[in-house]
């Protein structure tokens, strides 16, 4: 059966510790979006019209190079995420793009519904302010990782992070690492190969099959 907004709400971490009003609250202005893969959510320094949670699908947020036009990621919103709320609290234009990487559909709570909200029930604010926190401290690390290591280290870090989920799984294509590690694709394949060849992966096709994770980690470790 298709979710209500409601079921959205309660899954995604924003709002999930929220008691039945807000989230019945929240749930009464919502409307449903929907967008076609490759279609986009919004651009960088559009002004916010409310406020996206994918409900199915996925997206990315990413920046442009100014220099080459190269796309870096900054994070992909799977179901029950928000996408960049930082604009739904300051009102000023979003910082980056999205773009639907499937067919998508976002719950999406109007800008002026949810500004009302948001002083009715202050506790949705403190809930939203935490997830902030959070992103806030996934971007340091974001810019961490693209200033202090090198390729190799950061592939090595997004290849764990994969592994640690689950393995068997399915490695997306070498453009979409790049856009992620803030590389190109030619460095990821050959890096792919390099932990291929020295055994801490074993690679059938586009698939790790196997992960020595402790050799994962000390990759991501050196200096």
């Amino acid at each position: 059966m298709p979710l209500e907004p409601a079921d959205v709400l309660v899954r995604c971490p924003p709002f999930a510790e929220l008691g039945d009003d807000d989230v019945h609250a929240l749930a009464a202005i919502a409307v449903w979006r929907r967008f076609a893969r490759g279609a986009a959510l919004f651009h960088a320094q559009d002004l916010p019209e409310g406020l996206h949670v994918v409900a199915s699908g996925s997206c990315r947020v990413f920046v442009l190079d100014p220099q080459t036009g190269r796309e870096i990621v900054l994070t992909i919103e799977h179901p029950f995420l928000t996408v960049a709320e930082l604009p739904s609290f300051d009102g000023g234009p979003y910082p980056a793009y999205a773009r639907a990487i499937e067919d998508t559909t976002t719950l999406f709570l109007p800008q002026a519904a949810f500004d009302r909200l948001l002083l009715e029930r202050p506790r949705i604010a403190v809930h939203l302010l935490r997830t902030l926190g959070g992103r806030l401290r996934r971007l340091v690390a974001l810019v961490e990782q693209l200033s202090f290591q090198q390729v190799a280290q950061r592939l090595a870090a997004y290849v764990l992070e994969h592994a640690e989920r689950g393995l068997p799984f399915a490695l997306e294509t070498n453009g979409a690492i790049a856009a992620q590690l803030g590389t190109v694709p030619e460095l990821v394949s050959r890096n792919l190969a390099r932990l291929h060849q020295a055994g801490t992966i074993e690679l059938d096709a586009r698939t790790v099959a196997r992960a020595d994770l402790a050799a994962l980690r000390s990759r991501v470790e050196a200096g």
